[in-house]
């Protein structure tokens, strides 16, 4: 008999998942990111004069995308416990390793990710390590970055995508370990847990260098399957809100999902207009760090706003360039969402995780740029140079 120490009727720690969070206003990010929602409030209301207004309003209006996203398939989180345990308990028990990682491996921690591992976890720690750290940098990667950057990205910018992706998986695995030696977790407990995900990861660079093309299109079906995973939830929470109609009886209240979501939101609402200011106060450093990296300015772009979302780097790929598009999609994959709808979701349901959060990104980011930087140096790549009407290419 598998003991995953599970409650199966499905109780799932709601109270964990949903809660405000004791003591989340003491982290300084969040008392500045209040701060920047109180001026954001207040400059919307007098027309924008700081032009914070509108990154304010911005920041609100997530709440409908993130409801599409988040809602179903979360609220769905007991009925997948149903199928999963079985088949993730007999897998850990011939691996040796905790229930919860490899669902983190697959779903994203704010689609599902975090509650999953949380109730199939062995221990407390490893529920917070694998749903947020895992669930965030290689869950969030194949559920939800490759599959949105595959509708964007043209087939003459396969080989720089598929470059850049291999350098970011490569350097989640640092970050994670970092974070989960920040988490408390004895040190060789975390190298046996994370072997799983040195193979994952290792399987999935392989593929990418070999067979770009048809890996890349496997993603788009399997971020189509988990996306109508999350449609069909949301179809069932609104059988069940608008007629009383309840197909799945375990089906995770509608206020509790609803509540996620516009915290989520709210906290957005604040990290919008902090990163406008940001973007104000540092324009002349990141010009100088452009100019360091050698991409244009629209790599530049990319990357700041990158700590927000990764979707700005899919949909401007088209005018960085060659190095600029290796580079962007790197950090796209180990260090997206630091700032944005992640850090809230994380900092929303499990406070204590925000510093190894932080951890895991900041460190996987720049150890894909000491990768990308050290890689581009030994190739040619072509070069826009900002403010110039023609391309050349550059021995770098």
């Amino acid at each position: 008999m598998i003991d995953l120490k599970i409650d199966l009727e499905i109780d799932l720690k709601i109270d964990l998942v949903i809660r405000t969070g004791e003591n989340t206003m003491e982290t300084p990010v969040l008392i500045i990111m209040c701060a920047f929602f109180v001026i954001g409030g207040f400059d919307y209301i007098f027309g924008s004069p700081l032009r914070l207004g509108n990154k304010f309003e911005e920041g609100i209006r997530t709440m409908g995308p993130l409801a599409l996203g988040i809602i179903g398939i979360y609220s769905l989180a007991p009925f997948l416990l149903t199928y999963l345990t079985p088949a993730t308990g007999m897998i850990s028990l011939f691996l040796h390793i905790d229930p919860s990682i490899l669902p983190a491996c697959i779903f994203p921690v704010d689609m599902g990710g975090y509650q999953i591992a949380q109730s199939l976890a062995s221990s407390p720690d490893f529920g917070r390590f694998s749903g947020i750290i895992i669930a965030s940098t290689i869950g969030a990667t194949i559920s939800f970055s490759i599959p949105v950057a595959c509708k964007f990205i043209k087939k003459e910018d396969n080989r720089l995508f598929a470059e850049g992706l291999v350098i970011g998986i490569i350097s989640i695995v640092p970050g994670c370990f970092l974070a989960g030696l920040l988490s408390g977790i004895d040190v060789l407990a975390l190298i046996k847990n994370m072997l799983p995900l040195f193979v994952i990861i290792a399987l999935l660079s392989v593929s990418l260098i070999k067979a770009p093309a048809g890996t890349l299109n496997g993603f788009i079906i399997f971020g189509k399957v988990i996306s109508a995973i999350g449609i069909i939830g949301l179809l069932f929470q609104g059988l069940d809100v608008i007629l009383g109609v309840k197909i799945i009886p375990n089906l995770i209240p509608f206020s509790d999902t609803a509540v996620l979501v516009g915290k989520i939101a709210l906290i957005l609402g604040g990290a919008y207009p902090m990163m406008e200011v940001l973007n104000r106060v540092l324009k002349r450093s990141f010009v100088k760090i452009g100019s360091a990296l050698r991409v244009n300015s629209n790599s530049i772009a990319a990357i700041i706003g990158n700590l927000a979302s990764n979707i700005l780097v899919w949909g401007t790929m088209k005018d960085l360039d060659e190095r600029g598009k290796v580079l962007c999609t790197a950090l796209a994959v180990s260090a997206a969402f630091v700032l944005g709808g992640q850090f809230a979701y994380v900092v929303s349901v499990e406070p204590s995780m925000a510093g190894p959060f932080f951890a895991a990104k900041l460190a996987s980011g720049a150890i894909s740029i000491i990768l990308t930087m050290y890689l581009l140096g030994r190739k040619n790549y072509q070069v826009k140079v900002p403010g110039a009407a023609d391309k050349h290419t550059e021995s770098v």
